[in-house]
């Protein structure tokens, strides 16, 4: 674990960047609890990282899951900037409408969806994308189905549909949204299609819990400059060191802070919530039609986060407690 912290940077440099910069309600509020929680020490994210793996350990169907990632191309990086809430409303919906039209036209029936909006880069610029993890299946009306294809639908017809969806969203929130100059080709990716197994979960976690940057990053910092690593994907996917100015480093930091009460994370179909429960039990009282599937084993699943203990260097802390995003109720547990 890296001895280094976000909150020690905001300690050393917010006072600074604010006097030269703006700052939302909501992006000191997120300062705030970055500095209060101290995220390295008390292990907040793992807690509720943890959390989250529990209850999809409850979600998660016998079956294969497809990964699509929905990119939007940098000129709306604009819109972000001055009505964000609009941009991530419409690609949300975009890029459901785009799935749909093609379960329809595939005679799918009804698929589902949990979809997690990212807006950043490896080197913390604005990169808006939407990761969508869908079970391989679908219900129609009350059969479910399996998918047997390695992958969903063709990204090439995936990506035209997708642009075509985007811009009538916007054009329907404001028109003129839709005269920034734009490319002609949008991206959809595919990755590998996910087998079923005791992983799966964990790899899930991967991309619905992930934060903007792992403080396992960072590198060095002082009260002029903060130095952290990143994958740069136009050089063949090297690790390298990029060193900001604090107040650069800030600025890109709190730019993806998102709108007071976003939801980044958002179920689709038949695993939206208000029928996720019932309909779960509905696809699980057929797997006797779709094949037995060994189910997931949870003994590995490390669902209580330790860290090694900042005091003596040697024990091991465990936070046995319980923890909210407001409210913090924690109990320490050394063990040496």
């Amino acid at each position: 674990m890296s001895g280094l912290h976000l909150a020690d940077i905001l300690n050393s440099g917010l006072g600074n960047y604010r006097q030269h910069h703006i700052m939302s309600y909501q992006q000191l509020r997120v300062c705030q609890h970055l500095q209060s929680c101290r995220t390295g020490q008390l292990g907040c994210q793992g807690m509720a990282t943890a959390k989250w793996v529990q209850r999809q350990q409850e979600d998660l169907l016998p079956c294969r899951y497809f990964h699509l990632v929905f990119t939007l191309p940098h000129e709306l990086n604009i819109i972000a900037h001055y009505n964000p809430n609009t941009l991530y409303q419409c690609l949300f919906k975009a890029a459901w409408q785009t799935l749909n039209k093609f379960a329809k036209r595939k005679r799918h029936g009804q698929l589902g969806m949990t979809s997690v909006l990212h807006t950043w880069g490896q080197n913390l610029s604005q990169h808006i994308h939407l990761h969508c993890l869908i079970p391989a299946g679908a219900l129609e009306k009350t059969h479910w189905h399996e998918i047997e294809k390695s992958y969903l639908y063709p990204v090439k017809a995936l990506s035209t549909v997708f642009r075509g969806k985007m811009l009538a969203a916007l054009n329907e929130c404001d028109s003129s949204f839709t005269k920034i100059n734009m490319p002609t080709k949008w991206c959809v990716y595919s990755k590998a299609c996910l087998t079923y197994s005791e992983n799966l979960v964990s790899y899930l976690a991967r991309y619905t819990r992930k934060g903007v940057m792992s403080e396992s990053r960072l590198v060095r910092a002082n009260k002029q400059t903060v130095s952290f690593k990143y994958r740069d994907y136009a050089d063949n996917n090297r690790d390298k060191v990029m060193t900001l100015s604090c107040d650069e480093f800030l600025r890109r930091y709190l730019q993806h802070v998102l709108p007071k009460g976003f939801m980044r994370i958002r179920h689709y179909g038949f695993l939206a919530n208000a029928c996720r429960k019932r309909k779960l039990a509905l696809i699980r009282s057929q797997e006797s039609h779709i094949g037995k599937v060994e189910k997931l084993k949870t003994e590995n699943v490390t669902l209580i986060p330790h860290w090694p203990c900042q005091h003596c260097k040697a024990g091991i802390l465990r936070l046995i407690g319980v923890f909210q995003l407001y409210e913090t109720t924690t109990k320490v547990e050394r063990t040496s």
